[in-house]
Parts: C-alpha cells; sequence; structure tokens
C-alpha cells in the first residue's frame, strides 16, 4: 500500500530530476502505474505534468513530447499518415480508450512492461530516446530499455521519416488483455525485396528485443518468398520463457504464425498479391 508523505508539481525539467533523485520518489506522468505498485517504500510523488513535454513537433524528424497521452499520439493529424497511418491502425491494440486518454508516451516506455505494446511498435519505428539526468542525452529505443538509467526522466520520442512498411499483431485472449505474444516488422521494399527489416517481439513474456537473425535473413530476399522461411527461423531462435498464461513452446510457434501474419499484411497493403 502506497503511504505517500509529499506530491510535488516542479515547474522545470532540472527541478524535476533534483527532486526524483531523491531516495524514495517516483516520477508520475498519466499516473496508470502508480496506480499499480503496492510498494510502501515510495514516499514522494513528482508529478511531470507542469514541466510540459506535451508537444509533437513535425521536423526533420517528428518529435514527440514524453508527456503526451498515447490517445493524442496516434489522434495527430500528422502522425495518423506517417507510415501510412500506421500509428492510428495500431491504436485499436493498445488499451482501451480510456487507458489510452491517461497514459503517456513517456511513461510507457519508463515503465519497461514486458507485455508492453508500445515498446515493440516504437521499436520497429526504430524510435530515439532523449532523456534527461543533469544532461540530455539520446539513445535508441532498444539500448534505452535495456540499460537502467536511475532517476532519468524520458523527455521526448524522436521517430525518422521514410518510406517504409510496417505491420503489428499482437495475440491476446480478449480485446483489451494484455499480449500474450506481440511482433512488429518494419521495412523497405525495392521490387518486391526486403530492405533494412526491423523485427521486434515482446510479451515473451520479457521486454520487447529486436530479433537481428530474421533482420539479416530477410535483407534482399524477395518478401513472398521469405514468409515461410522466416516465420521458422523466428520460432526456432527468438527466446522465450513460460509463465501462468503460455509454454515457452507456444510462444515460439505463435510468434511464426505472426511473423506469417505481419508479412502478409505488408504485402496485401503494398499491393502484392500472397
Amino acid at each position: 500500500m502506497l503511504k505517500i508523505k509529499e506530491y510535488i508539481k516542479p515547474k522545470t525539467l532540472e527541478e524535476a530530476y533534483e527532486i526524483g533523485s531523491l531516495p524514495y520518489s517516483l516520477y508520475v506522468g498519466g499516473g496508470l502505474v502508480v496506480a499499480g505498485i503496492e510498494s510502501d517504500r515510495i514516499e514522494r510523488l513528482v508529478d511531470l505534468k507542469s514541466v510540459g513535454l506535451d508537444e509533437i513537433e513535425d521536423a526533420e524528424e517528428v518529435k514527440i513530447g514524453a508527456n503526451v497521452t498515447l490517445s493524442a499520439f496516434t489522434d495527430h493529424l500528422f502522425l495518423s499518415t506517417l507510415y501510412n497511418g500506421f500509428f492510428s491502425k495500431t491504436a485499436r491494440y493498445i488499451g482501451s480508450t480510456q487507458i489510452r486518454n491517461m497514459a503517456t508516451v513517456g511513461g510507457s516506455i519508463a515503465a519497461r512492461f514486458g507485455w508492453s505494446d508500445v515498446l515493440t511498435i516504437l521499436m520497429i519505428s526504430n524510435a530515439r530516446i532523449e532523456s534527461y539526468d543533469g544532461d540530455l542525452q539520446e539513445y535508441p529505443i532498444e539500448r534505452y530499455i535495456e540499460e537502467k538509467k536511475r532517476n532519468s526522466i524520458i523527455t521526448a520520442i524522436y521517430l525518422p521519416k521514410g518510406d517504409r512498411s510496417f505491420a503489428f499483431e499482437k495475440f491476446a485472449r480478449s480485446t483489451f488483455d494484455i499480449a500474450l505474444l506481440n511482433l512488429g516488422i518494419s521495412l523497405s521494399l525495392v521490387d518486391g525485396k526486403c530492405k533494412d527489416a526491423i523485427v521486434a517481439v515482446g510479451a515473451r513474456p520479457m521486454r520487447a528485443r529486436r530479433i537481428t537473425e530474421v533482420e539479416e535473413f530477410l535483407e534482399g530476399r524477395d518478401i513472398l518468398e521469405s514468409i515461410d522461411e522466416g516465420a521458422n527461423l523466428i520460432a526456432d531462435v527468438v527466446d522465450m520463457k513460460k509463465d501462468m498464461r503460455a509454454s515457452a513452446e507456444y510462444r515460439k510457434a505463435l510468434a511464426g504464425a505472426l511473423l506469417k501474419k505481419a508479412m502478409r499484411r505488408i504485402c496485401y497493403e503494398s499491393g502484392i498479391q500472397c
């Protein structure tokens, strides 16, 4: 049970970091993570809403403030068309409308939940994370979620622009349930051949990670001719664990099925007859 002694709303990033670095402090964005915490060690909540970080900027890259809600992220006019509307299409996978209205993009990354759909989606978008720990620094998202940046504050997410094809698949027991497994793939298609593929699998039940063996296999290959072999490869190489909801073997088989579905979706949306 939480026993909060202080609730603080700093006005600047520097002030927020100074207070958040004190023992037993926790940053608050949308508040959903706090609602699920049962620890009695947290004594101080540091609310980041007054710091700003809630803008979306369209320049050479797309900059998304960490306090942007998931609803604002997926419904934004420009982002709804970026990558052929990929983010709008995947919004239905990420919880309920009520959750998307509260949860922030930065908070979804910082929580590092194994079952997070957001991590997988941003990973195949080749996102970079900007964080503050006395200085602003940038990291590829896969590096950021693997390295525990103690007390750092996520300030922004950068998305590169480009002509890429995307697909995201999620398997869950119900529409709003957390994933038993999720999988995403993005790539460039040149005369039907795969280029610069990014393949990520989450809810393993560990955090999302890129599957470099499959990425390397797809490079330069015809997408149609690679579907079955790619699916067999990912089922063989991806690291899975069991939990109370599914066995490792089941998740491996599911990874192959989801990759097939995702690659066929890319073919369909690209006008390639499967």
